[in-house]
């Protein structure tokens, strides 16, 4: 009786000891707090087109940043699932929305689109001042190559920023072909601003100007046979960020904490400016109901607030008819895109192209454009 007695308590006493529970390990919390960091950003990005950077700016940098961001979420993904740890569920979730925007990045090749009717090609292109052109082509060469390109393109409507000249007269001298013409120049050591030719007559013009800035967006209202179409020729605020410096300070090691800081600062303070910029453009595009068509370059990306707003309601013609990469920025080529065409939701779009010259330090962007037959 008393072995039973001491059996049992023995038994008592093993069952009352249990092992203690183990959390999960450190690499697995590591892996989720990572990811979630990752995929809030991500989210931010998404939402960063929605909010108005001058009442709050602090999203707009995740909007920048979105292709890093998508390719670190890409890479966690595929780390979950190599270790097959169910968290790979986070940036799974938060890479989901990525399709819906992705193809203004990139796009696998498009079938070529055909439509009928009346069209026009429309060629946009930032000259950077011929300053900005390639290692081993001099300013002559810029000028000279730049002319012959748009000669061989033959747009019917050819939007031009930053283009330069010692007098107004150069337009017509370098650019010929094209018997009406709108320009407006800022004067400096130079003339500089934004042009627009056309092979049609151009019947008015408004020059939108921005406050504190050699920036500005120059309208024209163009008659193509009956219709009348208004062309907005963009040129944003820049980012005053010299990215051939902070890569050559990267490369000798001598990229510091105050530079990246400096830099962001010139970013806010540009983007804040688009912001303002943007909205001047809207409503001047809302007074009328004349069909326009909005280029030139915007200086943000399609995730930011200036393009949201100002392809709302229109088609991007990358988006229509773009294969490839979409970038028009050719110090960050593939991975900047700066420079579109937008146009009314009732026209199409087809043979979009960007064409890698070295005359500027962005590349020049065409589509043809075609009219609602019935209209």
């Amino acid at each position: 009786m008393a072995r039973t007695v001491k059996d049992s308590r023995k038994k008592q006493k093993y069952k009352s000891y249990k092992r203690p529970r183990q959390g999960p390990p450190v690499g697995k919390i590591v892996f989720r707090v990572v990811s979630s960091v990752a995929a809030l950003s991500l989210a931010t990005a998404y939402l960063s087109v929605f909010i108005n950077p001058t009442g709050f700016w602090l999203p707009m940098f995740f909007g920048l940043y979105f292709i890093p961001l998508f390719l670190v979420n890409l890479l966690l993904l595929i780390a979950g699932i190599w270790r097959r740890r169910l968290s790979f569920l986070i940036p799974m979730l938060a890479l989901f929305p990525s399709i819906f925007v992705m193809n203004q990045f990139a796009k696998a090749g498009n079938e070529e689109k055909v439509y009928g009717g009346e069209n026009i090609k429309v060629l946009s292109y930032n000259l950077g001042r011929y300053e900005a052109a390639s290692r081993g082509v001099s300013v002559e060469g810029a000028v000279a190559g730049i002319r012959d390109f748009i000669r061989e393109e033959k747009a019917d409507i050819v939007c031009l920023q930053e283009f330069k000249a010692s007098d107004t007269g150069l337009v017509r001298k370098l650019l010929p072909d094209y018997p009406y013409r709108a320009y407006y120049f800022f004067k400096g050591k130079y003339y500089f601003g934004n042009v627009t030719l056309s092979r049609y007559p151009i019947i008015e013009n408004e020059v939108i100007k921005f406050k504190q800035s050699t920036n500005l967006c120059l309208e024209s209202d163009i008659k193509v046979g009956k219709r009348l179409v208004s062309i907005y020729n963009c040129h944003l605020e820049s980012n005053s960020v010299s990215f051939t410096a902070l890569i050559k300070r990267l490369r000798n090691r001598k990229l510091s904490s105050d530079d990246l800081l400096g830099m962001h600062e010139r970013v806010k303070e540009a983007t804040l400016r688009r912001a303002i910029q943007v909205d001047s453009v809207l409503r001047r595009e809302s007074s009328t109901s004349t069909p326009s068509i909005v280029c030139g370059d915007l200086n943000d990306t399609p995730l930011s607030y200036a393009y949201h707003n100002l392809s709302r309601r229109k088609k991007d013609s990358f988006v229509e008819a773009g294969s490839g990469f979409s970038s028009t920025y050719s110090k960050f080529w593939p991975l900047l895109r700066i420079d579109y065409i937008l146009l009314p939701k009732e026209y199409n779009a087809s043979h979009h192209e960007i064409k890698r010259i070295p005359y500027s330090d962005h590349y020049p962007v065409s589509t043809v454009i075609y009219f609602e037959e019935n209209e």
